[in-house]
């Protein structure tokens, strides 16, 4: 999946947990090692639940969507390399938004095609 440089979000399509519904949000996203990741400093968003519990979803960055696979990623390791990624994309606003979310829910989420 070639990810556009300098794209700076993502719409992502995820699914329902009972319904199946589509649901769309645009959301940050990191890349490393050449792997798309994303995540989110709140566990109990609903997107991040339905990823959980079907770990399939679309990515859109503007050229149509592409089915995906999310694994779950819950090594706190593997959460530094993306908080890591995320501080040096977005320099400010992810500094910003640290200052008031400190619960420690964060989650992150390694996304391939399928």
């Amino acid at each position: 999946m070639e990810i556009p440089a300098g794209k700076a979000t993502l719409k992502l399509t995820h699914f329902g947990r009972r319904s199946g519904k589509e649901f769309k949000v645009t959301i940050w996203f990191a890349q490393i090692d050449g792997e798309l990741w994303i995540g989110s400093l709140d566990g109990a968003r609903n997107w991040v639940k339905n990823l959980r519990a079907s770990g399939r979803c679309r990515v859109d960055f503007g050229r149509g969507p592409v089915d995906v696979s999310a694994e779950f990623l819950d090594d706190e390791v593997l959460k530094g390399r993306y908080r890591d990624a995320v501080a040096a994309k977005y320099p400010i606003l992810s500094r910003v938004i640290a200052l008031f979310v400190r619960d420690g829910k964060r989650v992150v989420f390694r996304l391939k095609p399928v």
